[in-house]
């Protein structure tokens, strides 16, 4: 597309699929015009191509689907602007439902869209096929309609792009592909291809499959893996309809949509094939692999019950191509941690059209601003960590990884593949004393634990999954007498030196310069108030701070302090994790059971709530933090990992004598949740402040500076126009998992950021923001009615302005 090939630009993107175009065409449209795209063959030639250019819009929360919305947006658009016919089309799509199971699930999705501004409600089977000629709905139990869901040509759509990019400045040159990466002082400078060196300023890396290759050159983790991925194209049917609406059938991992008169199949299998163990080929450009007719059989079986044509019908194309999947489903976005100016827009997991348009503003707003207009913590590629760009650990995940789009998504649905990675020292205890676990980033942690006789696993339910009366009595067991759980992932640094407190003064929100032995809970902001991470922070000494936080946030934590951390500061930060586990000892006899444990003074005046001693537990020495997020007295044991065995077994043999109980995550997270005590990603995000999470006390404006000072000084000043309240519903049977739609006075207001039973109060308990443009007031608040809707309908539920349970936190202070 040009003839003189450049040795600088400010930003240079590698791959010309739709991201990478979307990524330039959005560069532009934020006012750069130095922007280079090189792409390794033609423009979307590597998976763009094969892609069936679907715009689905609902996805699992309001930042992710609006991402999908803005898709349906640009493109409907995007042709008038340039001249370049993208193919957009908005056809519609029906979900229909085999199962009352899937059922619930999309009746819960409707209430969602309706949050999310997305036109979705169920239908009449007979009303699915009138919309739909010759789809028979037999065996169907329901159907929901939404009527904004489009279509795209995905090469028509990727050059309407190029063409939008180049009309804003940016230059595109295919056939030359980058050889590699140059940094220095941890900060892209340029890259190598075969045509020579190009300076930059800012690489981002749209490579698709290719991504993860870049990013070992550079050292930064991109787990994808390629897998083979399918759909099949019949001749014309006759009586078909024209851009008839997408079907999607979950329970039969297929969807339909109308081709050139035909039908085009494909799907999501549930156990997928990997491909590209052994490299991509380098002449890969529109490539196609070999037929597999068997891999399309899952797909024909759903498609003869949905379309009975297709029992006559013959397949003229049966294509085959591979495209990239993460360990989670989910894609990569943002600058990557350690390396500055390296921006990624990778791992689209087959939802790259629907995508791309969201990605790329995303990345322009992040190259332009610093920051996204709204929180994508799902999606950041900071949730990742170095050891999951293991190839094994990819190949054998990848199988599963491309089903879950479709799969049913349960509360606490567990991945069964790639697992163990990670265990805690205590892992083989736990499993002989029935633990079922649960994984999150690589850890193995105990989810909840089996009586004897009773098999140790997951059977997922809506209403009432088979672990419920086993968290029952875990719950209970620390609010009336003794629990211990594991949370050794917790993620855990050590800052010191002789500038540490100044560093953590000017990211924290609270005062850290109390005296040693001091324990803060502390929000970190970022410039415009809102929430980048929770912790605790345990002062040590004058020079030595201990950090905890959560188990997948490590990455992107210890990401922000550094960067945040001056270059002549004399201040090192170290990620000591897996140095230390942590055995939590909650409930009213906790310290009855510590007697026994140790012989440090743990009464209140000589042990007080947020505080820390190292003391003696077993035959080592332990950082005895007295904090709790299950609202009972307790302390977080801080133990050498390579003592944690033997200190767990003095604890098991002295605590029986006490009643103590294991306990898992599931009864870790109702515990909290019936104390309201907050959750990062769910609850606080970097659009929540401290002050509308109801976590002002950890805000102290009168420290000094801090990141984000002036932010929360003016919304403290102007007052909220959101706030966090609690709601349990009235009807003790009734179960909530968050995400359920929250109304007031009869109109919809907000969604459950968290949802779960409370085993204490017998009551289903939810946590979200309510909202009014015109301020909000304890008043307001007090005035409302407030409903949830579950299962299609308003069930009426109580407010609570702090807690259900405990509302003046006096427990922990026992």
């Amino acid at each position: 597309m040009t003839t003189q090939f450049p040795t600088q630009a400010q930003v240079v993107i590698i791959g010309g699929g739709i991201v990478g175009c979307s990524t330039a065409y959005h560069l532009t449209k934020a006012g750069f015009k130095d922007v280079l795209l090189l792409e390794r063959k033609e423009l979307g030639s590597g998976t763009t191509f094969a892609a069936a250019g679907l715009l689905a819009q609902l996805r699992q929360n309001q930042e992710m689907t609006n991402l999908a919305k803005y898709a349906c947006e640009l493109y409907s658009t995007l042709g008038e602007e340039t001249g370049v016919n993208t193919g957009f089309v908005r056809t519609g799509a029906i979900g229909v439902c085999q199962t009352e199971d899937r059922r619930f699930e999309w009746l819960r999705g409707a209430a969602m869209a309706k949050a999310f501004g997305i036109d979705m409600h169920e239908i009449s089977l007979k009303e699915a096929e009138d919309m739909v000629p010759g789809m028979s709905t037999e065996g169907l139990k329901a159907a929901f309609y939404l009527p904004n869901d489009g279509q795209v040509d995905p090469i028509g759509a990727t050059q309407a792009l190029a063409k939008g990019a180049k009309n804003g400045g940016a230059t595109i040159i295919e056939n030359c592909k980058v050889l590699d990466i140059i940094t220095k002082d941890g900060k892209v400078k340029g890259v190598k291809t075969e045509n020579g060196e190009i300076s930059c300023e800012y690489l981002v890396n749209c490579a698709g499959m290719w991504s993860r290759d870049i990013g070992k050159k550079v050292g930064v983790s991109l787990p994808l893996h390629a897998a083979e991925h399918l759909h099949a194209i019949t001749v014309p049917i006759e009586g078909l309809k024209k851009h008839f609406p997408t079907v999607r059938d979950f329970d039969g991992v297929t969807y339909f949509k109308e081709e050139s008169g035909g039908i085009l199949i494909g799907g999501f299998e549930v156990e997928a094939k990997p491909w590209g163990m052994k490299g991509i080929p380098e002449n890969w450009k529109y490539t196609e692999l070999p037929e597999d007719w068997d891999q399309l059989e899952v797909f024909m079986e759903c498609g003869f019950d949905r379309f009975p044509a297709l029992e006559d019908a013959q397949i003229r194309h049966l294509q085959i191509s591979a495209e990239s999947f993460t360990p989670d489903n989910a894609f990569m976005l943002g600058e990557a941690p350690h390396l500055k100016n390296f921006f990624v827009g990778c791992g689209m997991n087959s939802v790259g059209i629907a995508g791309s348009a969201g990605v790329g503003r995303a990345l322009a707003q992040l190259i332009s601003q610093g920051y996204t207009e709204e929180q994508l913590w799902p999606v950041d590629v900071r949730r990742w960590f170095p050891w999951q760009q293991n190839s094994k650990y990819l190949h054998d995940r990848v199988k599963e990884s491309v089903g879950i789009l479709y799969e049913q998504h349960y509360p606490n649905r567990q991945r069964a593949t790639a697992r163990p990675v990670i265990c805690s020292p205590v892992h083989d205890r736990l499993k002989d004393n029935g633990a079922a676990f649960s994984m999150i980033a690589g850890w193995e942690r105990a989810d909840w634990f089996a009586p004897e006789g009773v098999k140790a696993e997951h059977k997922y339910d809506w209403k009432s999954p088979n672990w419920l009366p086993y968290q029952k009595e875990e719950h209970l067991a620390v609010r009336h007498g003794v629990g211990m759980y594991d949370l050794t992932s917790m993620g855990k640094f050590m800052v010191q030196g002789r500038d540490a407190e100044a560093v953590l003064q000017n990211i924290c929100t609270n005062d850290v310069s109390g005296a040693p032995g001091t324990v803060v809970y502390t929000p970190v902001v970022n410039e415009r108030g809102g929430f980048e991470t929770d912790i605790t922070v345990t002062k040590i000494d004058e020079e030595t701070f201990f950090i905890v936080t959560a188990a997948g946030t490590p990455i992107r934590d210890l990401d922000y302090i550094k960067r945040r951390t001056p270059k002549d500061a004399i201040c090192t930060i170290i990620d000591v994790t897996h140095g230390y586990s942590m055995l939590a000892i909650m409930g009213p006899k906790a310290r009855d059971l510590m007697a026994d444990l140790t012989d440090a003074d743990l009464s209140n005046e000589a042990f007080p709530f947020s505080t820390a001693q190292e003391i003696d537990i077993a035959y080592t020495r332990a950082i005895a933090v007295r904090m709790s997020y299950v609202g009972e007295l307790g302390w977080e044991l801080y133990i050498p990992t390579n003592a944690t065995l033997a200190a767990f077994d003095t604890i098991m043999e002295k605590g029986k004598k006490h009643g103590l109980k294991l306990v898992g995550m599931q009864a870790v997270n109702s515990l909290r949740l019936e104390t309201g005590y907050r959750h990062w990603e769910s609850d606080i995000t970097p659009d929540d402040s401290p002050y509308e999470a109801g976590l002002g006390f950890g805000v102290k404006l009168d420290k000094g500076d801090f990141i984000g000072k002036e932010a929360l000084m003016t919304q403290k000043q102007k007052g909220l126009t959101r706030k966090m309240i609690m709601l349990t519903l009235e009807d003790p049977d009734i179960m909530l998992y968050g995400n359920e739609t929250i109304f007031r006075n009869g109109e919809l207001n907000g969604i459950a950021t968290s949802g779960g039973y409370g085993f204490e109060v017998g009551a289903a308990c939810a946590m979200g923001y309510v909202k009014n443009p015109e301020g909000i007031t304890k008043e307001w608040i007090e005035e409302g009615k407030y409903e949830i809707m579950v299962e299609g309908k308003l069930r009426p539920a109580k407010l609570h302005l702090s807690s259900p349970y405990d509302p003046k936190n006096q427990r922990t202070k026992m």
